[in-house]
């Protein structure tokens, strides 16, 4: 332990660790590289001690040169004189300061240089493969030249190609680009031991996902085999045992591991089969031409590694980018928890889990006032508290809107759940100095995988979670919440009738009589739905779930087209008919909506003055601003507008200022009242004497008595509507029969 730390202390110096390295790993690169010696001079087939250098400057950075320097004047100190040694250290200095500055330039940190970083592939290809074997040949040339070195590699032959060169070439290019990786991570595991760890979960991780142990040993057995063929030579006489051409037998079992193994694994294996090989080329070396076959393979050799490299690099970078793509699917991109995605596919991995809906009331309102970022943050912050008492594996998701789901492991719910309530009472976010805690309504259930119907279990809890707002304690659903499961079924059952209604255009339009005092009148159009027996099912019943689920526009459209159907192919008939149309407050704020209304008028060719819109007067028109601008549109059209349901909104004399209408309808529950409460008189007395002031007519509905509508007129009511001026009726009755017609 006492030896470590000093090792450990010794990295950081250039007096420490990269002299000793160099001193140690130098020879021995320079006895692993492969080669052999003929009449014409000696040929490398693997040149080493070149990568070993650049994988010191990786580790080490600028502090690796003097130790290379060192070992490199060792290394050479025994030969020819000092000419010879001082010719050598300068070839290499050179070499390694113009290409490591090279790169360098381009990695701009140290720590982003080493071969965990693909995206610096281009750089290494250039100025540590390319660049270093073309200065180094260079250098020795020109020192052989000048007669400071022997020409023991035979570069200066008169013949006109020298393939010695040419070959010592090819095998520092290979060195350099097989080796270095390997000498890099072994260097690195020297360095610190713990490194070792690290490659190996890299290692880990670029394999492919689908990759069994079976495929590994069965491709590690094909590769061993291989090379044990191309190995084999008798040892007495180097009989050829295998024609040369069989080395491409190699390329396609490492570019299938290029396919799924990964960058760093291939580089490992690639550069230990290719010393390997090269040590044993008796075996594959055709001797009648040696040179010519040397450079063959050698040629060969080089452009295997190149392929077998980039395949890796490409297909572990496809990968990683796969990985991240699918990581990011599972994610909420705003608030940073998992989503109903991510969800799904934990709960089919897990054989039981139980699921917990989190409700977070009012955390609608509080946005409103603080801000979107608010809403972020609380979920976000209040997930991070959830995190301190789940175990291993279970997690927090995120539902659109302002709740959120739990997936807790399947055994003790009861009491986990119990701890994540007591958690939630004690949770606050301080927002601006605010400590913000609001109510927390919880449910729960447990759930077996797979579960098939994932939505309709999170619509159930979420109505349980509203429950517990109101009652304080969690609900489970498996306690007896027979209404609320009934109410459930319903809701879909008449999502699933609205949108076939809306598919098949068979929902029913009435129209009740709003009659004027002064003899004129018009009719209101109302909407109703049939079930799968036939029967009517009031708007009080599906209007609520058509908000819910967004389609109010699209229905509201509905209505308004076949209104005007009915008007263009009854115009004969019903000349100067008008009619109002209920618009919901969420389809006046569609930026589409004047453009849709007048499309639809002038496809049917009727007047605007012929349509009363009707919009009710409640704290739903939220953005007055979209409001006041499609009212002003659709007044500017032509079209007559109604205040409906007038007195009962929130801010009513506030919202009528800002809202111009033509017409404001006094809502049923004042004129029901108004005979027997003195209140219900004077909010009627007053609504009628503000649209007096305003000059707008007035409508007042659910007139049932004589004595109603007499002390309406009275109080300057314009229009009349309810039961006693006339029930709704279909549509279609409106029309007229033909002359010799019976009345249907």
């Amino acid at each position: 332990m006492g030896i470590l730390k000093v090792w450990n202390k010794l990295r950081d110096h250039w007096w420490g660790q990269p002299i000793v390295l160099s001193l140690l790993v130098l020879p021995v690169a320079g006895w692993l590289s492969p080669h052999l010696m003929l009449p014409d001079g000696k040929i490398y087939l693997v040149y080493l001690p070149l990568a070993v250098c650049f994988s010191l400057l990786m580790v080490y950075d600028w502090r690796a040169l003097p130790g290379i320097a060192l070992a490199i004047l060792i290394r050479y100190s025994d030969h020819a004189g000092i000419n010879f040694t001082v010719s050598m250290v300068s070839i290499y200095m050179i070499c390694l300061t113009i290409c490591w500055w090279g790169y360098r330039s381009q990695s701009q940190r140290r720590w982003c240089a080493g071969f965990s970083e693909l995206k610096l592939g281009k750089y290494r290809l250039i100025w540590l493969v390319i660049i270093p074997p073309a200065v180094f040949i260079f250098g020795l040339q020109s020192a052989i030249g000048l007669d400071l070195l022997p020409d023991e590699l035979g570069m200066m032959s008169n013949n006109g190609i020298n393939l010695h060169t040419l070959i010592n070439f090819q095998a520092l290019l290979i060195g350099c680009l097989s080796s270095m990786q390997l000498f890099y991570f072994i260097l690195r595991i020297i360095k610190n031991p713990k490194f070792a760890r690290v490659l190996w979960g890299r290692i880990c991780r670029e394999i492919a996902p689908s990759v069994k142990r079976s495929e590994l040993q069965l491709w590690f057995a094909v590769l061993l085999g291989l090379v044990a063929i191309l190995s084999y030579h008798t040892a007495d006489t180097g009989e050829l045992q295998v024609p040369d051409y069989s080395l491409t037998l190699l390329l396609p079992v490492m570019l299938y591991s290029a396919m799924r193994f990964g960058y760093q694994f291939n580089g490992i294996i690639w550069a230990t089969t290719l010393l390997v090989l090269f040590f044993n080329y008796p075996g594959y070396v055709q001797w009648s031409n040696v040179l010519h076959n040397l450079t063959m393979i050698s040629s060969m050799m080089l452009a295997f590694t190149l392929s077998i490299l980039l395949a890796s690099a490409v297909h572990t970078r496809q990968r990683m980018d796969h990985a991240k793509a699918q990581s990011a699917s599972l994610k909420d991109p705003v608030v940073g928890l998992p989503n109903l995605r991510a969800l799904k596919r934990d709960l089919a991995k897990t054989p039981r889990s139980t699921l917990c809906f989190l409700r977070i009331a009012e955390l609608d309102l509080l946005s409103r006032n603080y801000g979107m970022q608010l809403r972020i943050r609380f979920k976000q912050k209040l997930a991070s508290t959830l995190h301190t008492v789940l175990e291993d594996g279970e997690d927090v998701y995120h539902l659109p809107g302002y709740d959120l789901v739990l997936r807790l492991n399947g055994s003790n719910s009861e009491n986990k759940v119990v701890r994540i309530q007591n958690t939630l009472e004690r949770f606050r976010l301080v927002w601006n100095g605010l400590p913000i805690h609001p109510p927390l309504g919880i449910s729960y259930c447990s759930v077996y995988s797979e579960v098939a119907h994932l939505h309709l279990l999170l619509g159930e809890l979420s109505s349980l979670a509203e429950m517990s707002l109101t009652s304080g304690r969690p609900e489970n659903v498996q306690n007896d919440h027979h209404v609320v499961q009934d109410e459930i079924k319903r809701k879909v059952a008449l999502l699933h009738w609205v949108q076939r209604s809306l598919d098949n255009n068979s929902f029913m339009l009435m129209a009740q009589p709003i009659v004027g005092v002064r003899g004129d009148a018009y009719h209101e159009i109302l909407l109703r739905m049939l079930d799968d027996d036939g029967n009517i099912v009031p708007p009080g019943e599906f209007m609520p779930v058509i908000h819910e689920f967004g389609l109010a526009y699209q229905l509201d459209l509905w209505v308004l087209r076949h209104t005007l159907q009915f008007m263009d192919q009854n115009r004969r008939v019903l000349p100067s008919a008008r009619f109002a149309v209920n618009l919901s407050p969420s389809s006046l704020c569609r930026p589409s909506l004047c453009k849709d209304v007048r499309e639809a008028l002038q496809q049917y060719q009727i007047e605007p003055y012929q349509i009363v819109l009707e919009v009710t007067e409640s704290h739903l028109v939220q953005d007055v601003k979209y409001a006041k601008s499609s009212l002003k549109e659709l007044r500017q059209l032509g079209c007559r507008i109604a205040l409906d349901d007038f007195g009962t909104g929130y801010a009513t004399y506030d919202r009528l200022k800002e809202l111009h209408v033509d017409t404001l309808k006094i809502d049923g529950s004042f004129v029901r009242g108004m005979l027997t409460s003195k209140v219900d008189y004077q909010i009627i007395s007053s609504i009628c004497k503000v649209a007096l002031m305003q000059r707008l007519s007035i409508v007042a509905e659910y007139v049932e008595t004589a004595e109603q509508r007499d002390m309406l007129k009275s109080l300057g009511v314009d229009y009349m509507q309810g039961y006693f001026i006339g029930e709704p009726q279909p549509l279609t009755s409106l029309v007229q029969p033909e002359e010799g017609e019976e009345t249907p």
